[in-house]
């Protein structure tokens, strides 16, 4: 079987019109084996909603990722911010199946490679030294142990926490189960052959383990301290002219924070206000992984989608409530020739996010 010439023809007839498609994985990595998969990145304009797809295709396991051109960058981010960059990977170094993206998908692979090179960044020290105290505390749980179902358990998470915490230090990218290894060896062969040869030796492997901490500082069990009291903080109170301009705008409307991370220290929740002039409209927008909830407060705004190829409207008055899906395209109107429209808009990120489009269809 040719894992190349398998998926494009699995492109070619599942999806005829992709914007681009990609090959990934072992088995474009010199590291096939009986049971590797064809892990396969689909990007589709318009795509409803991204999926990911376990499949049989002419007897290969097929790893199906599908995204639109506008989830791909929401997931890519995710990724980035987990440090486990496994889609942009994918992205980057796979071999690319079609592609009609106008040298848009070269350009973005050339980003994503300049993004892998650079790295995380450091790690926080809150992050830290909760690396090193969840490491101290197994180590103690290593030297101790008796049962040897607790010791084999204990044994390999020393291993991978081991793993996660040499790669932090020195700002690497991480990984989960083979991933995680694929990069430690990357980054540090001669540790992960030590973790690996000392897996059934707690006192080797304990020393080993013990090296990375002290690069990191060394043990911290005792005195470490997180606080957690979320009983007593204060209540914030935000009036009219506290409301904040300091958010992301969209032409032909005004949007005012006023619960939001600058404003109240909102770390979920991003509330605020809309005003529309009359006799005008927004852009077309969406607003990313944000649920949306509006409350009409003043004006007949009315709220514009699309419904497969078709134009719907809903039209409003006070009192009324819209809620808007993740990633949905919209566009709010005030047809009012002398009115202003006035919402009280509630998200469920503390960012307000607003991604403009050329128009309401989905990419």
């Amino acid at each position: 079987m040719d894992p190349l010439s398998d998926a494009r023809a699995l492109v070619a007839e599942l999806f005829p019109q992709a914007w681009c498609a990609l090959l990934g994985g072992s088995v474009t990595a010199g590291r096939r084996t009986p049971t590797s998969d064809l892990d396969i990145v689909v990007v589709v304009e318009g795509l409803a909603e991204p999926y990911r797809e376990s499949l049989r295709w002419h007897d290969w396991p097929v790893d199906l990722l599908a995204h639109s051109r506008t989830s791909l960058d929401v997931w890519l981010e995710r990724d980035f911010g987990g440090r486990q960059p496994v889609l942009a990977r994918l992205c980057a170094e796979g071999v690319v199946l079609t592609d009609r993206s106008a040298g848009e998908l070269e350009r973005l692979r050339d980003e994503l490679r300049g993004r892998l090179a650079a790295g995380p960044g450091a790690v926080r020290k809150p992050a830290l030294d909760r690396a090193r105290y969840v490491l101290s505390d197994l180590l103690d749980d290593l030297t101790g142990a008796t049962d040897p179902g607790e010791l084999a358990f204990t044994g390999w998470s020393v291993i991978q926490e081991t793993a996660l915490l040499a790669l932090s230090l020195d700002e690497r990218w991480q990984g989960s189960g083979k991933w995680l290894l694929r990069e430690l060896r990357a980054y540090d062969p001669e540790l992960a052959a030590a973790l690996l040869k000392a897996r059934e030796t707690p006192d080797e492997l304990a020393e080993v383990a013990g090296r990375v901490l002290e690069r990191a500082g060394g043990r911290l069990w005792e005195g470490y301290r997180v606080t957690g009291d979320v009983f007593h903080r204060p209540l914030r109170h935000v009036t009219p002219d506290g409301l904040s301009e300091a958010t992301v705008q969209s032409a032909g409307m005004r949007r005012l924070a006023a619960v939001s991370d600058a404003t109240t220290g909102s770390r979920r929740l991003w509330m605020g206000q809309t005003h529309v002039p009359p006799s005008t409209h927004s852009a077309d927008h969406h607003h990313g992984e944000s649920e949306t909830a509006i409350y009409v407060v003043s004006g007949t705004p009315v709220f514009v989608f699309l419904d497969g190829d078709r134009e719907r409207r809903i039209e409003t008055g006070p009192g009324d409530y819209v809620f808007v899906p993740p990633f949905v395209p919209h566009r709010e109107e005030n047809p009012d020739p002398d009115t202003e429209a006035v919402v009280v808009i509630a998200r469920s990120t503390q960012e307000a996010i607003v991604v403009d489009l050329p128009d309401l269809r989905m990419r």
